[in-house]
């Protein structure tokens, strides 16, 4: 199993080195485009429609989208920016778990300590899970600086990124109500709960539309008619160059 992300934990005086594995890996339906005629797997090209010709990777640059324009940024310019310690999880602050909306959640990871590190880690989460606090930190995933929460989860660490404030919908955009509701109608909705209660736990929930897809393949790839062996993968492929689809 590889590890997303492997680097430090440092809580003030207290580092243990640690790994991020994706609490929930990719489990979306994986399809192939082919071509119809001969079922041989399409390619995605560049291409530029203003000039009508392929476009390689050497001739690609980056454009970042403000203020209805589209302004242009070099790869030096880029690798000039400062940026914060890699491989280090820096924790700013503990705070109350309820104070996080959890609307804010994004990718969950789960936190493993590394060589050395369980005895603190083991006693890191029972601190947290007796205090009812968590951990807030940043750290740079995938060229990115991240907002992360850090809280204990039976026994095990679990990591969040967080949006930032300014990736989230304003609320005042939504046509809301705003009148109080009648006694009547909250003394229906207390009763529509009582009867909607349960115990039933969210992994007993079961993907139905993903269910069907995969018995549907089983059923296909019984049959020889319905199955393309792949091809060995191959070393990837530049785009070609202007010259080569001239020439083409």
């Amino acid at each position: 199993m590889k590890a997303y992300w492997k680097g430090t934990l440092a809580c003030d005086l207290l580092t243990m080195p640690v790994k991020l594995y994706a609490a929930v890996p990719a489990h979306e339906p994986r399809f192939h485009y082919l071509h119809a005629s001969c079922h041989t797997p399409v390619q995605s090209l560049r291409r530029c429609p203003q000039c009508e010709v392929m476009v390689s990777g050497e001739e690609v640059v980056r454009g970042y989208e403000h203020a209805n324009a589209v302004v242009l940024v070099t790869e030096q310019e880029l690798a000039a920016l400062p940026r914060p310690a890699e491989h280090v999880i820096t924790v700013r602050q503990c705070v109350h778990a309820y104070v996080i909306d959890p609307v804010r959640f994004d990718r969950a990871f789960y936190v493993e300590p590394d060589t050395g590190a369980k005895k603190s880690y083991a006693v890191l989460c029972d601190v947290l899970r007796q205090s009812g606090m968590v951990l807030l930190g940043t750290a740079l995933l995938r060229d990115r600086e991240r907002l992360l929460v850090l809280r204990p989860a039976q026994g095990i660490l679990v990591a969040h990124t967080l949006f930032a404030p300014a990736e989230m919908l304003n609320t005042e955009q939504l046509a809301l109500p705003h009148r109080p509701p009648h006694p009547a109608e909250s003394k229906a909705a207390e009763e529509l709960i009582v009867r909607l209660s349960g115990t039933s736990v969210p992994g007993q929930w079961v993907d139905h539309a993903h269910e069907a897809l995969a018995s549907l393949v089983a059923r296909k790839a019984k049959n020889d008619t319905n199955t393309i062996s792949l091809a060995p993968r191959r070393t990837r492929r530049r785009s070609p160059s202007v010259s080569s689809a001239a020439a083409a």
